[in-house]
């Protein structure tokens, strides 16, 4: 690459002082285009730049071991992606400066699964939520937080309840949940539990 009027211009590695280092095109001294840039805190950047910031398809490795591989936008996480953090869970989904917002999944851990919509990084609206010993519930979330009326399914498939905020308040018929599922709206989990 070359400098010009101190400033990168065209293709190449640039070290700054503080130790992160910019391998890929500039144009008028911002990053653009395709580039990897290493910070000196061991996080990596590798993805596409538009007038100096992360804009467009690219991969953020963290040195914490997060990671997310997605679309940006100014810099942030924004559009359709992937982050796995250092504990083992998983968010794909949608993003809106870089928080979940919009429909996605979200796997912990510990082997639960959530599906539905997310507001500001919590679950916002109706959602499937499967836990790891094959039960189902499908309800409406606040603030992460189970609101209102839902349905359970157990994992056996042969039993179903009535949900209230997130915990179980009656017992009802498998054809009653799905009849309940549907006159709220709410996604009916498929397959079922047992199926």
């Amino acid at each position: 690459g070359r400098v010009q009027g101190g400033e990168k211009d065209g293709r190449g590695v640039m070290r700054s002082a503080d130790g992160d280092v910019d391998d890929g095109g500039g144009k008028a001294g911002e990053r653009e285009g395709r580039g990897v840039y290493r910070w000196a805190n061991g996080d990596v950047y590798d993805g596409e730049f538009v007038a100096g910031m992360m804009e467009g398809k690219g991969v953020m490795r963290g040195a914490d071991g997060d990671a997310y591989d997605g679309e940006w936008k100014a810099g942030l996480p924004e559009g359709r992606g992937i982050c796995r953090l250092a504990n083992g869970n998983v968010y794909e989904g949608e993003f809106k400066a870089d928080t979940s917002e919009g429909r996605g999944v979200f796997r912990f851990a510990n082997g639960n699964v959530y599906e539905g919509e997310f507001r500001a990084g919590q679950r916002e609206g109706g959602g499937v939520y499967r836990y790891a010993n094959g039960d189902v519930d499908t309800g409406f979330y606040k603030e992460d937080a189970h609101v209102g009326e839902g349905v359970a399914w157990a994992a056996d498939g042969q039993r179903a309840a009535r949900l209230r905020d997130g915990k179980g308040v009656q017992l009802i018929s498998l054809e009653e949940a799905r009849k309940t599922a549907e006159r709220l709206g709410l996604p009916i989990p498929t397959p079922l539990p047992g199926a």
